[in-house]
């Protein structure tokens, strides 16, 4: 699909944004990667290509397990057609375990771990954890309840229902990797509102841009094997190859 006769909207960290409708927009995966806050980039062969029929397969899951969602349909390996919604400023991440962002907040004296969590890479967070980002500003920063509630972001009922909705989800992902050898660590997601105001998940969702999955055998030999843009941030692997393993292994035991 060209982009000659599609209105560009806007460009994220690896999509770029075009309307294709009153009621739709036109996600273009691209090959684009970035980490540290867009400090550090890049890009790979078929990353795109990769990104998007990941999107897609989660999305799909997602729906017929009874989660609303801005998807639509893939036109093409790397666009993707999904409802225009008015975005909730604020991301979601759900945690299963220590990794990232949480444990260098510990590190730095800024949080204390949940009880049964110990300060290490790897550490499993006993039921899980879930944390709430700003969307919108400059550098995204952990954000509580009570300012989400006093900027009027979402409302404490809808905090409640973005929670229960983003721990279905984690349970959802869970399951559906039960039987392969992947383990998700973490991941964000976000949410947006109808023209009729109810709240549905959007952008993407289960891919190794916005989750850390683990290699399953490693880790329960003790090493941390990501399968993730992680092997970016840390220089660890070839992004493509990674994603690409990810991608077989979950077509090979789910798709």
């Amino acid at each position: 699909m060209g982009t000659e006769k599609r209105t560009y909207i806007s460009s994220g960290k690896a999509k770029d944004i075009y309307e294709n409708s009153n009621d739709t927009l036109i996600f273009e995966f691209t090959d684009r990667v970035t980490a540290f806050d867009g400090k550090k980039k890049s890009e790979y062969h078929d990353k795109g290509k990769i990104t998007c029929e990941i999107a897609e397969y989660w999305f799909k899951v997602l729906e017929n397990n009874g989660i609303p969602t801005h998807y639509i349909e893939c036109p093409t390996p790397t666009s993707m057609i999904v409802k225009k919604l008015d975005i909730v400023p604020v991301e979601v991440i759900w945690r299963n375990y220590v990794a990232g962002s949480l444990l260098r907040r510990y590190e730095a004296g800024d949080i204390v771990l949940p009880e049964g969590a110990e300060p290490k890479e790897g550490s499993p967070i006993p039921g899980g954890m879930i944390e709430f980002t700003t969307k919108f500003e400059a550098v995204d920063r952990p954000v509580n309840t009570d300012e989400i509630i006093s900027k009027e972001w979402l409302n404490e009922e809808e905090i409640k229902y973005l929670t229960d909705l983003t721990k279905r989800i984690n349970q959802i992902i869970s399951q559906e990797l039960a039987d392969s050898d992947i383990i998700l660590a973490d991941f964000k997601v976000e949410y947006g509102r109808t023209s009729n105001g109810e709240i549905i998940l959007a952008d993407e969702v289960g891919t190794p841009d916005g989750c850390r999955f683990w290699n399953k055998d490693d880790f329960e030999k003790g090493v941390i094997t990501s399968l993730d843009k992680d092997v970016f941030r840390k220089d660890s692997g070839d992004l493509t190859l990674t994603y690409r393993k990810l991608y077989n292994n979950l077509k090979k035991t789910n798709m």
